[in-house]
């Protein structure tokens, strides 16, 4: 039998083909699937370190929904497969069964996984700050770039770009706002900042950004009781 995900609701699996629409748009690469405990957790690369120079933030998107309490998935697949199964799932009547595409493993992001539990609540950021930020470093990468620039050249430009911390937030870096804005998270005033070892999640209504940073996190606050 073929290995599958039911989503319990029609319109979250909606939900989660236009997420993945708006990463592949930053990178046409892999998803991981991660199933148990009737949710079903989707991750997606959007910036991450391709050598142990590179300074490139990592930095992922997430997505959670609701999946049968049965279902059980830890793999990682192609986003373009993965985005047909979910919309032929909902172009069926009745249940949204989600069959796996082939596994597509990969040596980059997937093998780094967030912790699901331990968070720390932080103080907000707000998505005007983030929208700011993603918007000045597109801008500074565009104009940064030199004519033919090589592979290496433009990942050094980006990861200093994105690296930069946020004024009076600084481990958080603009990558993070780049991410919540190309993956449609900004459409609120505020994000819910928590913190948990080296990691840092921005949570929003639709999904979440998550960035790995090179030591713990400090300088975030935390809220009055």
């Amino acid at each position: 039998m073929p290995n599958t995900v039911t989503i319990t609701d029609r319109a979250q699996a909606g939900d989660v083909v236009s997420f993945l629409r708006r990463a592949q748009r930053v990178l046409d690469g892999s998803a991981r699937l991660i199933a148990s405990d009737g949710f079903l957790q989707c991750y997606v690369g959007i910036l991450f370190p391709r050598g142990l120079l590179d300074k490139t933030p990592t930095v992922l998107g997430l997505r959670v929904v609701e999946v049968l309490p049965t279902d059980s998935v830890d793999t990682t697949v192609p986003l373009e497969s993965l985005i047909h199964r979910v919309q032929a799932a909902l172009d069926r009547d009745g249940d949204v069964v989600v069959t796996m595409p082939t596994a597509a493993p990969s040596l980059q992001w997937p093998t780094i996984t967030p912790p699901r539990d331990g968070w720390k609540r932080r103080l907000n950021v707000t998505t005007s700050l983030l929208a700011d930020v993603a918007k000045k470093g597109v801008q500074a990468i565009r104009e940064g770039l030199p004519e033919d620039a090589g592979e290496p050249v433009v990942q050094r430009i980006r990861a200093e770009v994105w690296g930069q911390p946020l004024p009076h937030k600084r481990a958080i870096p603009w990558a993070a706002g780049f991410a919540a804005d190309a993956l449609g998270f900004l459409g609120q005033r505020q994000l819910a900042v928590h913190t948990n070892g080296l990691w840092v999640r921005l949570s929003s209504q639709h999904g979440y950004v998550l960035v790995k940073g090179k030591e713990a996190p400090e300088g975030l606050g935390e809220p009055e009781d």
